[in-house]
């Protein structure tokens, strides 16, 4: 079904009845036409669209508001990390921290522009815990990007920085939501087109904007300085209301002010309180913690952040033995007090977004002509979200047919799931997907597998962190090894006051001993030059290059001969001069297959091929899984500039 409703929204294909309703469009050409009819960014604020961020800063006081607000936020990180060591510089070739140039957000040779957008009718199960009427939510995602000419050159890129305009759908006239949930499947002679939903699901008679939500990478260390992390990188998360030009600072959902938590016994015991009294909710996935224990301002890191102290906020308030009097009869999901945290740190912001998450976000969106063909990627999507699609699926089936759709939701890290009747049966994880480890699957009452041939092992660990990272992973003898296939595992020494100053040691290889790189078996390259928990490696042979194995009706391999690149790379990916980089910079090199049914692990993402590579038809909608920092949008620092 992911495979089904991918291929429906991406293509916009007129839909024949009983067709699926549409999830997410992340369609290039229809988004820009979206942003010509009332969608862009601008027409958040009331501003004049397609101006740039210049002109949008001198117009509207609201922008103005928000740029200063993150300004802040970034000078006071950038102020403690140098008081912990770790100097920051906006423009540099060293290996030493990187952070955004907040000249980017008052640069008339930038936008924000619209790469995604998203059905949350399912959202409306939060509505009713405040008994509110409304149908769920409309989400515009927006990411900034830039495009300037300099030296008779297009330099042109994305960049990690998101917005997310959250819009209220308002109820049916009845106070229901069926016509709201038909609104998103579009009828037998009907194309879905931006005429279509701009006057049906994004009527703005029926939205009403809620808020705008910020993940953007600040910070980034490379992989010459992080030489066993194989870099870092920092993203702060914020939530803004906005009303006219006043803009206010917005709670994170369910996501605590651990500082404030920390020094205040008789508040942290409330929450305790909370947490006991809505248990079942908690379990379902479907809760508001109260405002007042709620942070207004968070930073997650990255890489391996879904087992870093810093995403886990609930980890240094709570002990298990504060929840050994929850009776968990009944309960779908939770067993043990242990099980009931970790779901409560899943349903943070930080901890949502590093796990199962692609480079700290679960929407990227797709490229358009600007960019390079080197600097594309090939699923726009996380892993959290493929996964996603079949329970949104359901629950807009439910309600479009007056049924009670099923509330639960699964942990951000679970595979694919089929829902039927109030069940959920996970689907196999396959190779270097997330997975729960015995000592932490024996909390959950429910769980799944790793694929045949695969077995859940622990790849990484953190102190003060109960959890480790697990992963499907191949025995490490096994002859079915493949290129990008982890090779050493690693612990993280938690500086729980400098989350920036966590250190981590790394094993020697556990597997791909070749002694040095060869064509036929695998060495094992190390993190210290950008590649995560390390890859397995063969080099591309002839046969590699002109993807032969991969013929229609036989097994699709696990590894496909894709791109690496270095400095001379970077610099020719900015400049979308293709020819010279072909020429000079690009060398092939395998790494795991990725595609919209087969993802990346963690830290890694799936990059596109780039149009002219020879014998390409083959591996039509294929990619390779690179180091999420390898692709040059997936940066903050060292981008060219317009000023």
């Amino acid at each position: 079904m992911i495979r089904f409703v991918f291929f429906v929204v991406a293509l916009f294909l007129v839909l024949p009845a009983g067709a699926s309703p549409i999830l997410y469009v992340d369609d290039r050409a229809l988004l820009t036409e979206l942003e010509s009819k009332g969608y862009a960014f601008e027409d958040v604020f009331g501003a004049e669209a397609g101006t740039g961020l210049s002109a949008l800063q001198a117009s509207s006081p609201a922008y103005r508001s928000i740029v200063s607000i993150i300004s802040q936020d970034v000078a006071e990180l950038r102020a403690e990390m140098k008081a912990g060591g770790r100097v920051l510089f906006e423009v540099t070739d060293g290996n030493v921290g990187r952070v955004m140039d907040m000249r980017w957000l008052a640069t008339d040779a930038a936008r924000f522009r619209l790469v995604g957008l998203v059905n949350r009718m399912d959202r409306r199960d939060f509505a009713d815990l405040r008994g509110e009427a409304g149908c769920g939510e409309v989400r515009l995602i927006y990411r900034l990007a830039y495009r300037f000419t300099a030296k008779k050159r297009t330099m042109a890129s994305r960049m990690p920085f998101n917005f997310n305009a959250v819009y209220s759908v308002l109820p049916d006239e009845d106070g229901g939501c069926e016509a709201a949930a038909a609104r998103w499947t579009p009828g037998l002679d009907e194309a879905l087109d931006a005429g279509w939903l701009a006057g049906g699901a994004l009527d703005k008679a029926g939205l009403r904007l809620k808020q705008i939500e910020l993940n953007a990478q600040v910070v980034r260390f490379p992989s010459g300085q992080e030489t066993e992390f194989g870099g870092q990188a920092a993203y702060l998360m914020r939530i803004f209301g906005l009303d006219g030009d006043t803009v206010t600072e917005r709670p994170l959902e369910n996501t605590p002010d651990a500082a404030l938590l920390s020094s205040d016994a008789a508040l942290r015991a409330e929450l305790a309180a909370y947490v006991r009294d809505n248990v079942a909710a908690v379990d379902l996935g479907v809760y508001e913690i109260p405002e007042k224990f709620l942070a207004r301002k968070v930073v997650s890191y990255s890489t391996f952040g879904s087992v870093r102290l810093a995403n886990r906020p609930f980890e240094p308030l709570f002990d298990p033995a504060d929840f050994a009097d929850v009776a968990f009869d009944g309960m779908r999901l939770l067993k043990t007090p242990q099980a009931l945290l970790a779901r409560l740190e899943n349903g943070s912001c930080q901890g949502c977004h590093q796990a199962g998450s692609t480079a700290g976000f679960h929407f990227i969106g797709k490229d358009d002509a600007d960019s390079s063909p080197l600097n594309r990627i090939e699923v726009g999507l996380s892993p959290h979200v493929a996964a996603e699609l079949p329970r949104r699926e359901a629950w807009l089936a439910a309600v479009a047919a007056g049924n009670t759709p099923d509330r639960f939701r699964q942990l951000s890290s679970a595979p694919p799931a089929e829902w039927l009747a109030d069940t959920v049966a996970y689907r196999p994880a396959k190779a270097g997907m997330s997975c729960l480890l015995p000592e932490e699957a024996d909390g959950f009452a429910s769980g799944w597998d790793c694929e045949a041939g695969l077995a859940c092992t622990a790849l990484a660990s953190a102190s003060g962190v109960p959890a480790k990272l697990g992963q499907c992973l191949l025995p490490p003898d096994s002859p079915n090894m493949f290129s990008g296939h982890p090779c050493v595992t690693g612990e993280i020494a938690t500086n729980a006051t400098q989350p920036f100053n966590d250190r981590m040691t790394v094993s020697a290889p556990f597997t791909a001993k070749a002694a040095a790189i060869n064509r036929e078996t695998y060495n094992c390259r190390p993190p210290k030059i950008g590649v995560p928990a390390g890859i397995a490696y063969r080099a591309c042979t002839d046969r590699d290059r002109t993807f032969a194995d991969f013929r229609p009706g036989k097994p699709e391999p696990r590894e496909i001969c894709g791109l690496a690149g270095g400095k001379a790379f970077d610099l020719c990916v900015a400049t979308n001069d293709f020819e010279s980089c072909l020429g000079a910079a690009v060398v092939r090199g395998n790494r795991p297959t990725c595609s919209a049914d087969m993802f990346c692990r963690e830290d890694y993402m799936c990059q596109a091929f780039p149009p002219d590579t020879p014998g390409i038809a083959k591996v039509k909608g294929k990619g390779f899984c690179s180091p999420t920092y390898f692709i040059f949008q997936m940066r903050i620092d060292n981008h060219p500039t317009p000023w």
